[in-house]
């Protein structure tokens, strides 16, 4: 989809123009390329940026306790920090668990989201769950391309 920067409001002839030439009205000139998708052109998110408390939906996997995993469950509210493949750093994190799940148990997959306490930028989905410095699961992010 070609983009194209266009003065409000729109004459029928402009609009007209619009539809034959193929360009959107939108002017992001730094936007990624359209991608085919199974309903057609979807936007590709080229990063996805997430201010300090916005929620963050990831598929989190907790380790075993014999892959050196947490000897007992967490709930929901737990505090811990987190490494997102994007960035360098750990960020600290409190994991809210899914309503219906009062404890998250090592060694299982559940869909949580982040309230990170400070800003994420999110490029690449993986991640790292951390306790004392120690890897005790892993997972990715969710994005939803908003």
């Amino acid at each position: 989809m070609r983009v194209c920067a266009l003065p409000l409001p729109l004459s029928l002839s402009l609009f007209a123009t619009l539809l034959v030439t193929g360009c959107s009205g939108e002017a992001d000139a730094g936007a990624e390329p359209a991608a085919a998708g199974p309903h057609g052109p979807t936007e590709v998110p080229r990063e996805h940026a997430y201010a300090a408390g916005e929620p963050i939906t990831a598929d989190l996997t907790m380790l075993t306790t014999d892959d050196g995993g947490r000897r007992t469950p967490f709930r929901s509210g737990y505090r811990t920090g987190v490494v997102f493949e994007s960035e360098e750093r750990e960020v600290a994190c409190a994991v809210l668990l899914p309503d219906g799940l009062a404890e998250f148990p090592p060694g299982e997959t559940h869909t949580v989201v982040f309230e990170c306490a400070d800003p994420v930028a999110v490029e690449a989905t993986g991640f790292t769950l951390l306790e004392s410095g120690r890897e005790r699961g892993h997972g990715d992010v969710v994005l939803t391309g908003e």
